[in-house]
């Protein structure tokens, strides 16, 4: 097609070079003809200027066919592309469209005789760019006129175009006419517009994405940098939303968030836009905001549109949100940074409990700076040895006879010990913890496996499992898969496991306990008491032992000889008891401590009464060694 185009304007420009031999030919002999009938009147010089005027006339008429054919060429060419032909005069302003042309548009007659009635069809916001191409070409400044824009049709909707021409130049290369072709490119303009939208808003939820929020940022921070306001970023997290997805399934999930969406964007006050981050985090921005209470005012009323029950259909939900706030330029000059800090400000929200809010300050983010520093040194502490394990036996609270130990982990990077309650938490949230859990049960097994050796016969050791072990598939087929490779009983190891594990209680995690104690692996419910406690899933999961939480027997006895925790102790020993569990006391630190769980029936004492965790050496040495001499207390 643009082969053909440039040759039908071409001949528009020159005369076919076959022609103009035959064209001077007759000229020369038209000019004959004349001076002959002015010197020698009479019929020969008559017949030479007859055959001379029909030699012209068949010229014309030759020259008629050619340009029609040509012309009918480049019809057939445009009606086989679906393209429309225009022809204009850049002079008189005057325009001649074609019939496809008018039928892209659906119009029947052609009622566009100027200029000005084709800009009346042109979208208002299309004029100046239209304009602008074509004044460029008619300057010479384009090599060819081409331009995309929107013109009305027949039904009043508009439709888009993609227009090019070229203009025929005099011999001072000044443009007397321009022609060109059109072709409908409103699917493919359609298409790009939806590619553009799905590149830039959530297909769920239909609100901008977090690439177009870095973009409306950016921007937004420049203009409040000029007009020299303030804006703020409310970064929103869903809290537990894993629990809907895992009990309800996914698509109830995706129905949660999709109300959410609805509800605060129709409920959002003016000034904020809301973007969806990813998951079931969503991000809010307010430009601009008089001062910060704007932006805790807005928090508060987005918690509490969030907290409302949420009908959809066959669920209604109920959940809660984590809020950071982060203000230009108070927090931050630039949009990156903005949104960290939001970020880190609702990682504090959330670390606080969830269904709350707080607002960035610069604390946080040394804590978040420690607790990167902390994760990278942890890493390389797994892949460098640091790690080690340290045993704290348990003894029987009435004979103080060894009866097992419990194996804890500890880190010593460098000279410095890092103290267990810092880096689990930052294991557990980096994900970490699965590889160190699979150390701490590699060492804990190999250890019991030298001590079998050398002592033959020794109490069980238990290990600590993260609720995260259970995440991964068949944790129980890896505990039983390094006993079977060292040789040793089931009944060797323990497993102790948080109350934590009561989320899960429906899912994996009931079933990986019950194959280690189906294979004789005691199981332990460690912190009793501090977390998520339920009596009635006290029955169904597969556990032998309650282990009461230190801050109990810290409380048992109270210096004012007032009632401390001793009624709630006495009541986790009854009922133990009444579901035949083993009852093991932490942080024992005291005589009157330990005379008070005696008392109280309590089976097993644990802390530093009886002994600090030890180096395995050092535990042997004191507990292993010669166990007939055992101490007692």
């Amino acid at each position: 097609m643009p082969r053909l185009r440039h040759g039908w304007i071409s001949s528009l420009q020159s005369s076919p070079g076959n022609r103009r031999p035959q064209t001077l030919v007759l000229i020369a002999a038209t000019l004959a003809s004349l001076v002959a009938i002015f010197i020698t009147p009479g019929m020969p010089a008559s017949l030479l200027m007859l055959a001379t005027l029909g030699g012209l006339s068949w010229l014309a008429y030759s020259e008629k066919r050619h340009f029609q054919s040509i012309q009918r060429a480049y019809n057939m060419a445009m009606l086989a592309a679906h393209d429309g032909f225009w022809e204009w005069n850049p002079i008189s302003k005057k325009l001649h469209v074609g019939t496809r042309l008018l039928e892209i548009l659906g119009y029947q007659e052609d009622f566009l005789p100027d200029t000005h009635a084709w800009l009346r069809l042109v979208h208002p916001d299309d004029i100046a760019n239209y304009n602008a191409a074509v004044a460029r070409h008619l300057k010479g400044e384009s090599e060819y006129f081409y331009c995309e824009y929107r013109v009305m049709s027949s039904s009043g909707l508009y439709r888009w175009i993609a227009s090019r021409g070229l203009a025929v130049r005099d011999r001072h290369d000044k443009a007397y006419q321009m022609v060109g072709s059109v072709t409908d490119i409103t699917e493919r303009r359609q298409h790009q517009e939806e590619m553009e939208f799905l590149a830039q808003h959530d297909v769920l939820t239909g609100l901008p994405n977090r690439l177009l929020f870095a973009e409306q940022l950016q921007e937004a921070i420049r203009h409040a940098k000029t007009e020299n306001h303030r804006l703020a970023v409310l970064f929103i997290d869903l809290d537990r939303f894993k629990n809907i997805n895992d009990t309800l399934g996914h698509r109830a999930g995706d129905q949660l968030l999709q109300l959410v969406a609805q509800r605060l964007r129709s409920e959002m006050p003016e000034g904020c836009e809301l973007y969806r981050q990813g998951g079931d985090e969503f991000i809010v921005l307010i430009n601009p905001i008089a001062d910060a209470h704007v932006a805790v005012d807005t928090a508060i009323l987005l918690k509490e549109l969030i907290t409302a029950p949420l009908s959809g259909g066959e669920n209604d939900f109920f959940t809660s949100a984590s809020i950071g706030i982060s203000l230009f330029p108070e927090d931050a000059g630039d949009g990156e940074s903005l949104l960290r800090h939001a970020d880190t400000a609702m990682y504090e929200a959330k670390a606080a409990g969830g269904n709350a809010i707080r607002a960035h300050t610069p604390m946080m983010n040394q804590r978040v700076t420690f607790r990167m520093s902390l994760e990278t040194r942890l890493r390389r502490a797994l892949h460098e040895g640091q790690l080690d394990l340290h045993f704290q036996p348990q003894v029987d609270a009435h004979s103080g006879k060894l009866i097992g130990a419990e194996a804890l982990i500890r880190w010593h990077d460098g000279e410095a010990q890092i103290p267990p309650d810092h880096f689990i938490p930052v294991a557990e949230e980096c994900g970490l913890i699965i590889p160190i859990g699979e150390w701490v049960i590699e060492r804990a097994i190999a250890q019991i496996a030298e001590w079998h050796h050398r002592f033959g016969e020794i109490p069980p050791i238990a290990i600590n499992l993260s609720p995260r072990q259970f995440w991964r598939p068949s944790v129980s087929r890896f505990i039983l898969g390094k006993l079977e490779q060292a040789g040793l009983p089931c009944s060797a190891l323990e497993v102790e496991v948080t109350e934590s594990v009561l989320l899960d209680a429906d899912g994996g995690s009931i079933e990986e306990l019950l194959q280690l104690r189906n294979a004789g692996i005691a199981i332990a419910l460690d912190d009793f008491g501090t977390g998520y406690s339920s009596l009635s899933y006290l029955q169904r999961l597969p556990i032998g032992t309650l282990k009461i939480d230190r801050s109990f027997i810290n409380n048992l006895i109270l210096d004012d000889g007032s009632i401390g925790s001793e009624p709630l102790v006495r009541a986790i020993i009854a009922m133990a008891k009444s579901l035949s569990f083993r009852v093991i006391a932490e942080g024992v630190e005291t005589l009157p401590q330990q005379r008070h769980l005696q008392a109280l029936e309590c089976d097993v004492i644990q802390g530093y009464l009886i002994s600090r965790p030890l180096p395995a050496h050092e535990f042997a040495e004191k507990f292993l060694v010669d166990r007939s001499t055992s101490q007692a207390i």
